[in-house]
Order: structure tokens, then sequence, then C-alpha cells
């Protein structure tokens, strides 16, 4: 018997009543499996890297099968075996073991480097001694979502860690197992970067789906190797590959531009976008398309309908949504769900993901999780939506659904260097990529996106970008990433001034197009300005005793409270709403669908009379809600385009009821009162000083820190008198020409000059943001190495976006005899996320010492309870006030100062 079958591979058995390890050459075996697996659901891809090797299929496939074989290399090493369970004499013997100090991924490396390669029979793999193979090496070697550690300036040697017999164990298993995988050929061309990272992502599939029990039951007990390979390895496998869900659907032909209500049934009347989106001649290859158009011109749909048509021509195998933030992504979830089975052919069963942080939160995705292949009933909310179990217990495995929403942070994590990321990368591949508002994205965030967009495109993908005030310069540094990816020199070409536009890019053009818009989203909006806050209250109480509801959109969440105070008085507290991020996530949600039902496309003139919504920027990014009146703080022209899109957003008849169903859409004309979107800031000032907004704006003007912005949106704001969606060339008031004016080069000469010290600090932090993404961020070209980064962590170690460093607070409330969690549900698990909420680390560090010595046996008690608790989570006692849906709690800030926390079911979370 060899000597390789007295090493074990796992050694955590599901249940009692299996064996208790799995020999180690069965794992690799089972690995190697489910590799070959999937290399049969991509042949096209297969042959794509044969070709750039010089090989055939035939001896493509040979190799990535070999050296799946070779993956757990590592766990040859006495070391590692020692640190399994105590197993029987028919094993290894660890009481030599050298100590376990590198992970066995490294391990297989160094034994690689040091000793496999240069005793491999050239019969078994020829020259293996070739440099060319090392890249092979690092790929399977990485498969727990990390390239393996080569050492830096300290030397590691495998000596180390296996001992002789370790090292001659795995070249028997390294010689004997080659007959799996078919003739090797010779080393050829250098793997071409862009397949070493798919590659890699492949390699962590098929260890997570070979190290499944289900499939691949635990082994004790040698057999022949192609024994075990033939009847039990390879169908294992292929159970194994599509009961993950992974495997690629069919695409739907192309319905036609005149049968689009075929793919979505509401689009009657395809809007001039739309139109583009469907008879716009394709390119042959990776292709970027860029809308611009005003909020509620149907980019979405005008961004599905292309992901169709790329799907349909074979350039794509599905889509990924990528959305600024968590709330926007559960909205557009919904969407899609109601038509992303359009994408795929009949009798196809595609996933639909939804991929952020808090998606078990959201009723509808938790619904359509599929478990145990039990169909939905037709009655059932979610029968239009499902998803593969295996793929959304996991963000890292949910960009491998066939097709997806989330958060852009769920795709930037493709481009850091974090565990698994090669997993999301492959997730990515052969999908539309669409990212929502690429114009609100920082510097920071946006170089992130610049790189994924070049390495996107490098890979064969297709991407839609839609943004409704895309500055010139950020059109150009994306379009430009995207080339970059294609292997082309930078635009030349000058930008139309045209808006709404569509652009499209490809290797071989660049075009646009200048569309119209739809009837019901043309519109001027008069802005009028307000200097006083006196002044905006009574014009808030006055609108509001008028019948009309109205919006005040504040930059800060203080003084969203504080208005929400000077305002208690005058309207009625069940027509008076706060809306912010501050409260515990389960609280926020009830206030948000309270908000639409209130406020929302479908209320009535009964319930929305009188209403007043005070709020942050959450309302900007979120809820499409439907205000009479709009008052916003100043900020920058392109929030403020975006606040006014909730003025009058759905037309609505006099008394602000909304049209019937039966109306024609041609005669659903808006009969309320001339929109007036009311700015509250400065008084203007030619020769304003540095602290011009921060006088008014104490808080805010951390925020907004760009004053000479601010100020330019003021200018142009009072030169052209309002805001005119979509507007024409050179009108006054278009929304093109406000952008422009407000981040065109031009706009800079005019500022004061107090406040363009204040721009030129803040276009510093600007250039360090984008170092610090640059050096974040992968170097691609260096293929799947420890040298394409220095610093890999896990996903939770790195920023996909900079801000201020964060707490996430659970709120528990002491009842007497334990720690409740502030917001019950019959899910244990979903409570917590239910009662929990981010906060800034400088306000709210930790619990004050005191505070937590109370309650100490409780919190002691949950951490034990909850292991998936981190350092970084903070559990928060609270006890009752005096108040009811009050409670109270001690803590520090990052200074060790005492912070009274005071938490308020109608204010949430506040300190001092």
């Amino acid at each position: 018997m060899q000597a390789y079958w007295r090493y074990r591979g796992k050694s955590s058995p599901r249940d009692e009543a299996g064996d208790r390890w799995h020999l180690l050459p069965f794992h690799m075996l089972d690995v190697a499996a489910v590799m070959e697996a999937l290399l049969d659901q991509r042949p096209a891809w297969g042959a794509v890297c044969a070709a750039s090797l010089g090989w055939d299929v035939a001896q493509f496939r040979a190799a990535a099968v070999y050296f799946a074989l070779l993956h757990d290399l590592g766990k040859f090493a006495r070391s590692f075996q020692s640190i399994l369970p105590p197993g029987s004499a028919d094993l290894v013997p660890v009481d030599r073991a050298p100590r376990y100090a590198e992970r066995h991924d490294t391990l297989g490396y160094l034994l690689w480097m040091d000793h496999l390669r240069s005793n491999l029979p050239a019969e078994v793999l020829p020259a293996a001694e070739h440099a060319r193979w090392e890249a092979w090496i690092r790929i399977v070697c990485g498969h727990h979502g990390r390239p393996p550690r080569e050492g830096d300036s300290k030397r590691l040697y495998a000596d180390d860690h296996f001992l002789p017999d370790d090292m001659a164990a795995a070249l028997a298993f390294a010689c004997d197992a080659a007959a799996l995988a078919g003739p090797l050929p010779q080393p050829a061309d250098d793997l071409d970067p862009r397949i070493a990272w798919q590659l890699a992502g492949l390699m962590v599939l098929a260890d997570w789906l070979g190290s499944n029990q289900f499939h691949f039951p635990y082994r004790a007990l040698p057999m022949a190797l192609a024994d075990y390979w033939a009847d039990h390895a390879r169908p294992a496998a292929r159970r194994a590959v599509t009961a993950s869900g992974f495997a690629v659907c069919r695409s739907a032909a192309y319905v036609g531009a005149d049968q689009l209500t075929d793919f979505i049934p509401y689009l009657s009347a395809p809007t001039p976008l739309q139109r583009y989106a469907a008879t716009a001649p394709l390119a042959d290859g990776p292709q970027l398309f860029l809308l611009e158009d005003v909020t509620g011109a149907g980019k979405t749909e005008a961004a599905l309908i292309l992901a169709h048509r790329l799907m349909a021509a074979g350039l794509a195998d599905g889509l990924y949504f990528a959305l600024p933030t968590m709330a926007t992504a559960n909205q557009m979830y919904r969407r899609v769900g109601d038509v992303y089975r359009g994408l795929f052919a009949k009798g196809e069963q595609p996933s639909l993901v939804l991929a952020h942080s808090a998606r078990q939160l959201v009723e509808d995705f938790a619904l359509s999780v599929q478990r145990g292949g039990q169909p939905y009933a037709k009655d059932d909310a979610s029968a239009g939506m499902s998803c593969n179990a295996w793929l959304a217990d996991n963000n890292k495995k949910a960009l491998l659904a066939q097709a997806g929403v989330g958060s852009i942070d769920q795709a930037l994590l493709a481009a850091l260097p974090v565990r698994h990321q090669s997993l999301r990368l492959l997730g990515l591949s052969r999908k539309v990529l669409v990212v929502d508002e690429v114009h609100g994205f920082d510097p920071y965030v946006r170089t992130l996106l610049a790189g994924l967009l070049r390495w996107h495109a490098a890979q064969g993908g297709s991407a839609v970008l839609l943004s409704a005030t895309v500055p010139e310069r950020i059109k150009r540094e994306l379009l430009n990433a995207y080339r970059q990816g294609l292997a082309q020199p930078g635009l030349s070409q000058a930008f139309l001034p045209d808006y709404p536009l569509a652009s499209h890019l490809s290797a071989s053009a660049f075009h646009q197009q200048p569309c119209e818009t739809r009837r019901e989203v043309k519109r001027k909006v008069r802005v009028a300005h307000l200097h006083d806050e006196q002044a905006v209250i009574e014009l808030i109480i006055q609108q509001a005793h008028a019948g009309r509801c109205v919006c005040w959109v504040r930059n800060t969440v203080d003084d969203a409270r504080r208005a929400f105070d000077l305002l208690r008085d005058a309207i009625p507290a069940d027509r008076l709403h706060l809306f912010h991020s501050r409260y515990a996530m389960g609280h926020r949600l009830e206030i948000e669908d309270k908000v639409l039902d209130a406020l929302g496309k479908h209320s009535d003139a009964a319930t929305r009379a009188g209403r007043v919504l005070i709020g942050s920027q959450v309302l900007e990014q979120s809820l499409d809600f439907d205000a009479d009146v709009m008052v916003s703080d100043l900020a920058s022209i392109d929030l403020l385009i975006q606040r006014a899109g909730r003025l009058q957003r759905h037309a609505r008849q006099a008394d602000g009821q909304p049209w019937p169903d039966d109306v024609p859409s041609a005669q659903r004309v808006e009969q309320r009162p001339e929109p007036v979107f009311y700015l509250y800031g400065p008084e203007p000032d030619d020769e304003a000083k540095a602290d011009w907004y921060g006088r008014l704006f104490p808080g805010a003007q951390y925020v907004y820190p760009d004053s000479a912005k601010l100020w330019q949106t003021q200018q142009a704001l009072l030169a052209a008198g309002g805001i005119v969606s979509p507007g024409e060339i050179g009108e006054a008031g278009a929304v093109r020409q406000l952008v422009e004016a407000v981040y065109g080069s031009a706009s800079e000469r005019e500022t004061p000059a107090e406040l363009q010290a204040a721009a030129n600090k803040c276009l510093g932090e600007a250039m360090s943001q984008r170092s610090m993404a640059l050096f974040n961020g992968l170097d691609w070209e260096k293929g799947y190495c420890e040298d394409s980064s220095k610093h890999w962590v896990e996903d939770s170690d790195v920023a996909t976006r900079l801000a201020d460093e964060t707490r996430l607070v659970y709120l528990a409330v002491a009842d007497g005899e334990a720690l409740r969690l502030l917001f019950p549900s019959d899910d244990p698990r979903l409570q917590w996320q239910l009662s929990a909420l981010r906060v800034d680390a400088n306000r709210l560090k930790d619990i004050a010492p005191a505070w937590r010595q109370r309650f100490k046996p409780w919190l002691d008690g949950l951490a034990r309870d909850q292991p998936w608790l981190t350092e970084y989570d903070l559990i928060l006692p609270l006890i009752a006030g005096e108040e009811a849906g009050v409670w109270l709690g001690q803590g520090i800030d990052a200074r060790g100062k005492a912070v009274a926390v005071r938490y308020s079911l109608e204010l949430g979370l506040l300190w001092k």
C-alpha cells in the first residue's frame, strides 16, 4: 500500500454515522473532479485558454485537472497532520511533527518549489522544473482565497515543515494521480493573467464544492485511485455542481424592439432611451454603454434591455446590477425580480441573488431561497424569484448566481486583495455589469470602479453605466479605464453637450447618440432661495396647514432632529415624520414603510394632506416618495438635482389624488401648482469668507467641506432661476449646463479666494483618496501571486469606501433577568440585525467600563452563545428611561471620555 494512504485530508465528520476522517488522496480527487465538471460547463472559455497557451483543449483540461489534484499537497506536511484530532495506528505518527507555523496552502507551494518540481519524472509532467508551471501551482495552492505566501526577507523552506517520508508520499501521489488527468503538455506560453485569475476563482469554487460531505462522504479505507475517480469522485462532482446552481443557463432569444412587453410586461410605451437600447447596433466583443438621462426616464429598463440583447447575442451569460446603497439595492431587487427570468430560455432555472450585508432582512429574498428543491406555489409572494440555497448562503458566492442585484461594494471586492476575491471576479466574468448612479461615488470608490471596469473589459465583460448628472471629467475617467482594459488608447473625441445622451464604447468605435426624454419627466422647477431658518419653519407650517405635503432634506442628522423639534408644536404628531440613518434597522424599515405609504407613488390625497417629512440624505438615496413642496439645505448641484426629483415626482390631479388607472397616460398631466424648490443656504456673497457655509451649517461643513463647490452651486442656480430637466443645449437651468457650471473647468475662475483655498484642500484630499485606492487595489498584470498585493486580508479588513471608522452596535435592553435585543423577531439571527445600527466610532467607541461591569455576566453569555460576533461588534446594554419608548446607556468616545447614550423610538440614537 502506498504511503500516501496514511494521510488525512478532512477530519470533521458531519455526523457520527460515517467514517471519522476522509483520506487525503480521496479529497484531492474530489476537488479535481469538481474542477473537471466546472470546465465541462465552460467549453468556449476552455478553448480560448488553450489557444492562448498554444495547446489543444484536451491538453489545457489535463493541466487544469492535474494541478487541481495537487491542490492540498500542503496537507502531507507532518506539521499539518499533527493538528488533526487523534486518529488510528494506520495513520502517520505525529510525535516527531514540526510545529504547524504556516498554512497548508503555503506549505503545498513550498513542497513544489523545494522538492516536487525537481523530482517529478518527465513522463508524469514534462519539464516540471520549468518556471511556467509555477503560476499553476500558485493557483491551486491558493484555493483558500488568497495566493500562497512565498516569504519576503525571510526565505521559507519545506524541510522545516515536512519530514522526508511526507515528501516521498506526496511525490508518489503526484506520480500515481497523473494518469487520471490524461497526457500532460509541454509548458508553453506564460499563463495569461486574465486566465490565471479566473482559474483561481474556479479552484476556490472546486475546493468548496469538493469539501461538501453531502456529495463526498468521508472514506477512511483505501481503494484504487482509478476506481474512486470513476465510481465516486466524478459522478459526485457532477451532482455537486448541478446542485450548487452554478450551471450556465441558456439565454433567451431577443424578443425584438417591437415586442418588448414580452420581456417587460409594463413597457407598452418605451421611452426614447429604451428604444435606443432596443435598436442600437451591438459591437462584436465586450462593450460599454453609458446612459445619461433624468430621473424617471427608464434607465433601469434600458439597462435590462441591453443586458437581454447582449446575452441573446452570446456576449454575456448573466447580469449583476450594482447600486450605491443597500436600500436602493433592495428596491432594484424587486424590480429585476419581476423580469429576470425573461433573460433566460424557457425551462432554465436561473437564480437571482440579493448581495449585501443585510439581505436577510428583505423578506422577498428570504422567501426566494430554494432549499431541498421544493417548488413554490403559484400564489407565493416570491414565486417569480428563486435562488439556489448554496449560492444564497454567503455574499462571496452571490456573484456566481446567473443574475444578481446588490451593493457596489460586493463588486468592488473583486478588485481588492481580500480573501476569495477571485471567486467574485469569476462571478462577474461573462456578466453584464450594470452600475447605477456612477456620478455619486467619491474619488476612492470611483478609482476602484475604474480598476474593476478595466479588468472586466480585459476579461471580455460588457458594462452599462447609468447616471442622471455625470460630469464630463468623470465620464472620461471611467470610459478610458474600460478602453484600457480593451488594450485601446484613451478617447480623443470630444463629448457631445446633448442631454439625454447614450454613449457606446467598444474596441473598434465610440458612438454618441442624443436622445429625447419622455414627456412625463420633462419639467421646470423654480428655485426660491431662503436664508433664515425661521422663515423655512414658517413656510413649512403654512404649506402643511394648506393641506400640502412637505419634505425638508437636511444635510446632517442633528439638523434634521432640530427641525423636527421646531415643528412638533405646529404639526400633529401623526403627520410629522423623521427619517435618518441612526435608527435600529428594524425601526428604520418600519419608518420607511410608513413614509412610502403616506407619500409614495400610490398615496391618495387624504393620506398626503398636511404631512411633513424631515430627513437626512437617506431621503435622496433610496425612497421613491413624492412631495408637493420640497425644501433642501444647500448641497452640491448633483445632490440638489437628485433631491428636486422627489418634488412632484408623479403626475397627480390638483388635489394631490393620483390619476385613475383607466385614464390614458397622455392625459395624466401634473395639475398641482407650479413646483418650487426652496433652497436654504447662506446669503450670496461675491467676497465670501472661509466660514461662509460653516456659519449657517456648523455640522454640515464637515459633511460637505468643499465650500467652493457649494458657492458655485448657489451662483449657478441664482443665475438660472430654476432647474430644467432635461433642458436644451445652452438653456439656462438645463441639467447639463448646471452640472458643468459647477464641475467644469471654467467654474474655478470665479470662486472667491478664501473659498478657493478650501477647494484646493479638497482637491488634495481627492488625490490622496485616489492614491489610497491605487495602493489598495490589485496589480492584475502580475497574475495570481502574493506579489499582486502586499496586504491580502479578510474582506472585513479592507475598505470599499473611505469614511470615518464606524462601529456596528447591537442594542439590547436589560429587563431584570437578561439582556434582550431591542427589536424582537421570531428568527433569532434576524433580531440581531434588526436591533443593529452603525455609528461613528469617534463618537461611540465602546461601552463605559462601569456599565460593562454592571452587565458583564449577561454580555459574556451573549458573546458565548453567538460565536459569529467579532471584536468589531459592540453590544450596548440599555435600561428603560422615564419616558415610554426611551432607553438609556453609557459609553465612551474615541478619547475615552464618558458618553451618555439615549435611544428613542421617535428620534433614534443620541449621545452627549
